[in-house]
């Protein structure tokens, strides 16, 4: 499985639901979201959190691999195959980096996680989900309906 191709071909997929998604489409309807304690609904949203892994580093690494080629200390699968440890483990770091920033902002809840692929599904007020995007492992916001989309792909390319 090439994991840059199926990150791309995600992202491709899920372009066209980030605008339904930012729009609150994919909240739930007020009867189903909690009241606060004034007794106002309070509206929680469901997105696809898209990773993004530090480009710096993957290049780094990219440039190491190719010189080990050109020396011959590997040969080019051992070096796709390091590529692509590499990236997984860069889209952990990423995951991890963005379960902290959730960790400290008590309104927003992971659901559900697959960092192998670069993605997340998060609840929250869509203003908190909004400004998560500010942060340097988030790569995008999706419908919460690209998530599930994203691991029928996965499990499609194995």
């Amino acid at each position: 499985m090439d994991l840059r191709t199926n990150r791309r071909r995600f992202l491709q997929l899920a372009g066209t639901s980030a605008t339904l998604s930012l729009a609150g489409c994919s909240a739930p309807t007020s009867d189903d979201a909690p009241a606060d304690s004034d007794g106002t609904v309070a509206q929680i949203a469901t997105v696809t959190v898209a990773l993004e892994i530090d480009e710096a580093a993957l290049q780094a690494a990219q440039e190491e691999l190719v010189t080990q080629v050109q020396n011959g200390t590997i040969n080019q699968t051992e070096a796709q195959e390091e590529l692509y440890s590499t990236e997984s483990e860069l889209l952990s770091e990423a995951a991890t980096a963005f379960e902290e920033v959730a960790a400290d902002r008590d309104s927003l809840t992971i659901d559900q996680t697959a960092p192998e692929i670069g993605v997340m599904l998060v609840s929250g007020p869509p203003a908190e989900l909004i400004d998560s995007i500010g942060q340097s492992e988030v790569r995008g916001l999706f419908s919460a309906k690209t998530f599930e989309q994203a691991l029928a792909q996965q499990q499609t390319s194995e």
